[in-house]
């Protein structure tokens, strides 16, 4: 080396050591603050083990500060839904596939076997975020603090939560080995969707145990750790299956699995399964939940543990009613300018097989069967022919179809019919509103109200003369349960869900039927009977009509169609079908004849599938002679061949299956749909 270079280097060596005699001090500093927090740090661990209280034994840690758990079972014993907390099977970790939890030690802590509970790289990472944001934006916690965090403490960012959980976490650690750690943090965790733990999260999301999960499963249930709700894959998909090769490629780093076996997952995703049919019965379960919880209250404490809840539904009812509301939402709702629909089944006693809220739960979880008090329109007057019959009249009783003025009240037929003088029983098959409007006038209102009060009708009504077409609103749950008396021989019913609650195995509450209070004398309850057998065989419900099964009813709609229904029953089962908007904006045409006719029938016929023929008790007769429908149809339950033989054919555009038609009203829409329901008019000016 050249005596140059060696004076140089002599020279830098003199400025350097004059720079480290400079910042030696500052250095040493800087050096200490950094060093002194992260030895603290380490020693958190240790010192908090130290002072941690042990757990105690009696504390059953899979279910202390979980949320309740409903498990429902249908009306055969069968699981049926879930409810708050989704929680599947309590699994140990040698029942679960090995690459499951090692997804979740990737994802959320990869030094979970070598920390004391708490990583202090994490945990200095996290402080420096939380320092800069001014703000809990990060927790560096491990599993042991999580476990900590879902266990013991709310789950708000707080320093006091915060400290809390570290002490908690310590106690686990010193409780617990890391395999039981670990175990009960995967039955524990919140997935989303309301399922607890990788079992429940599993059943919910691919529709099997977490014992049969497959690699790309695993995966993408351990994205979901922390923000379910916003990475759930029935949100996004396919950015769900992204965020799953993510750990993926983790795992591979990790060395849990191979490059191979993540080529594989990758290949074949994870996919949902669909619960299109499971949330259709959300609606029937929210009101179950509902009702569970009154009756498992006992002086007024609610119960605290989790419970099974056996109800009356029925899947195969349940499902015939989404999948007719659907269909016929879908075929005419566009043209019809009809968004929505609600359907109820139960049987004649009350029990309700089948309550449909809404076309789509996803969309909206309105119970429109339970919360929605819509105008009944014409499916209100049988309780004005109800108190008729109770005043002495009979179903061959006639009436003229005179002009209305009720102190400026002037309601007319649809499309300005006159039908002259008619009976009863035709004024009803063919909802005449003048003739129904003066019936009650003849029999008071105030009579009117009591026969619907006494079969079930709970909501205001009142006492004017528009209430005979059905102005006051109910709602379509209370209007099937009043005509349940007629189905079940003129008893009152009280619609229920519920059977029996259990709670950590025992019953605290089994129904026991009431003592039966007839309300409709029973000569009275078959003619009327008889007459809305009239409706269905020759009057407004024709498309009601069910092939070879014996059905009773009433159409219902309201001024500019903006509610339309049908109501009926047969021997099995009482139903309700509504139509309409939300927003209580009109439709266009659509009258209780038509969709909701469609909707019943597809749904009542897959609910009587399978049971024996059984008639309905429509014996009323006429004292002299038989006297024959404007429809043909006669009041021993037969039908005059010739009558049916003159009744036009299905449109192109309707359901598959032929059926009997009433006679189709004039224009476009008549031809389309073929109803002769007349809407009631508004109520008068106050």
């Amino acid at each position: 080396m050249s005596d140059w270079q060696n004076r140089l280097n002599s020279e830098e060596l003199r400025k350097a050591a004059k720079v480290a005699d400079r910042y030696a001090p500052g250095f040493a500093v800087a050096m200490a603050v950094i060093a002194v927090p992260l030895a603290l740090l380490y020693l958190v661990p240790v010192v908090l083990g130290l002072f941690a209280p042990p757990l105690d034994p009696k504390v059953d840690l899979y279910a202390v500060n979980r949320p309740l758990a409903f498990t429902f079972l249908d009306a055969s014993g069968r699981e049926a839904g879930h409810r708050g907390a989704i929680v599947g099977a309590r699994l140990k970790l040698d029942e679960m596939p090995a690459y499951l939890p090692a997804a979740f030690i990737a994802m959320e802590d990869r030094r979970f076997y070598s920390h004391n509970g708490i990583d202090p790289r994490g945990l200095l990472r996290a402080v420096i975020l939380d320092v800069r944001a001014r703000s809990v934006v990060a927790g560096g916690s491990t599993i042991s603090q999580q476990t900590a965090k879902i266990v013991y403490t709310q789950q708000q960012r707080t320093f006091s939560r915060k400290l809390t959980e570290l002490v908690n976490a310590a106690g686990l650690e010193k409780s617990l080995s890391k395999d039981q750690i670990l175990q009960l943090y995967l039955n524990r965790i919140y997935l989303g969707s309301g399922a607890y733990g990788v079992d429940g999260a599993s059943r919910v999301y691919f529709g099997t145990s977490a014992k049969n999960l497959n690699l790309a499963q695993a995966a993408m249930l351990a994205t979901l750790t922390r923000a379910p709700s916003v990475f759930s894959p029935r949100r996004d998909l396919l950015r769900a299956q992204q965020r799953a090769s993510l750990v993926l490629d983790s795992m591979v780093d990790n060395g849990a699995i191979t490059e191979e076996a993540a080529a594989q997952a990758r290949a074949h995703p994870a996919v949902i399964v669909d619960r299109t049919s499971a949330n259709a019965r959300n609606y029937f379960l929210d009101t179950a939940a509902d009702e569970a919880m009154k009756l498992a209250t006992i002086n007024g404490v609610p119960p605290s543990s989790d419970m099974v809840v056996y109800t009356t539904l029925e899947p195969n009812v349940q499902e015939a009613a989404r999948l007719a509301a659907l269909r016929t939402i879908n075929k005419y709702g566009k043209r019809t300018r009809t968004h929505e629909a609600a359907v109820t089944v139960m049987k004649p006693d009350g029990a309700v097989s089948a309550l449909l809220g809404g076309v789509d739960y996803r969309e909206s979880v309105f119970n429109r069967a339970t919360q929605a008090h819509r105008q009944p329109g014409s499916a209100f007057k049988p309780f004005v022919f109800l108190a008729a019959l109770e005043a002495g009249n009979t179903p061959w009783d006639t009436r003229d179809d005179v002009p209305v003025d009720i102190a400026g009240y002037t309601p007319t037929n649809f499309g300005g019919k006159q039908y002259g003088t008619v009976t009863l029983a035709d004024a009803l098959a063919h909802s005449i509103n003048t003739v129904t409007v003066n019936l009650a006038q003849e029999v008071g209102i105030r009579n009117v109200i009591a026969a619907a009060r006494r079969v079930g009708i709970t909501s205001p009504l009142q006492a004017n003369a528009s209430l005979a077409l059905g102005t006051a609103e109910v709602t379509p749950l209370e209007l099937t349960a009043a005509y349940a008396a007629f189905a079940n021989g003129g008893f009152r019913v009280s619609p229920y869900l519920v059977t029996r609650v259990d709670v950590m195995g025992k019953p605290v509450y089994t129904r026991v039927p009431p003592q039966p209070q007839r309300v409709i004398d029973e000569a009275v309850n078959r003619d009327m009977l008889a007459m809305m057998y009239g409706v269905v065989i020759g009057g407004t419900g024709g498309y009601a009509s069910l092939h070879g099964r014996e059905a009773a009813g009433k159409t219902g709609t309201t001024q500019d169609s903006k509610d339309a229904w049908f109501v009926g029953f047969t021997t099995d089962y009482v139903a309700a079908a509504w139509v309409g908007n939300d927003d209580s904006t009109p439709t266009r045409g659509v009258t209780g004849g038509t969709l909701p006719s469609y909707i019943w029938r597809d749904t009542i016929l897959a609910a009587e599938k399978g049971l024996p023929f059984k008639p309905l008790d429509k014996s009323a007769k006429p004292p002299e002679e038989e006297l024959l429908m404007a429809s043909g149809a006669t009041w021993d339950g037969g039908v005059d061949d010739e009558a049916l033989a003159r009744t036009p054919d299905v449109p192109e555009d309707e359901p598959d299956q032929p059926r009997q038609q009433p006679r189709r009203r004039g224009g476009l829409l008549g031809w389309l749909f073929g109803d002769d329901e007349p809407p009631p008019a508004p109520p008068p000016p106050r």
